[in-house]
């Protein structure tokens, strides 16, 4: 199970992107910034390969750039995991 303090903190996300893996999926989680307004976007794919090294087809989700969001992610990443990965590795 991927827990919330696998994420980071938020200031991390600041300067850098985040990617990760748990039995099969690997996910990258990075801030996004349109002018004023910032998000997390956050794809997941099959692994074993890197997210530039992949042709799988990724999913994306974006979320609200806040720490609360990290709860967020951290809910939506384990969903992902159990609705297609599960079992799989």
């Amino acid at each position: 199970m991927i827990e919330r303090s696998d994420l980071l903190a938020l200031d991390f996300y600041k300067k850098e992107k985040f990617t990760g893996s748990r039995r099969g999926m690997r996910y990258l989680i990075k801030r996004e910034t349109e002018g004023d307004a910032e998000r997390f976007d956050v794809f997941t794919w099959k692994g074993p390969y890197s997210f530039a090294a992949t042709d799988e087809e990724k999913e994306k989700k974006t979320f609200p750039f806040s720490d609360a969001a990290l709860e967020e992610i951290t809910s939506y990443l384990n969903r992902v995991y159990e609705k297609k990965y599960a079992g799989t590795a």
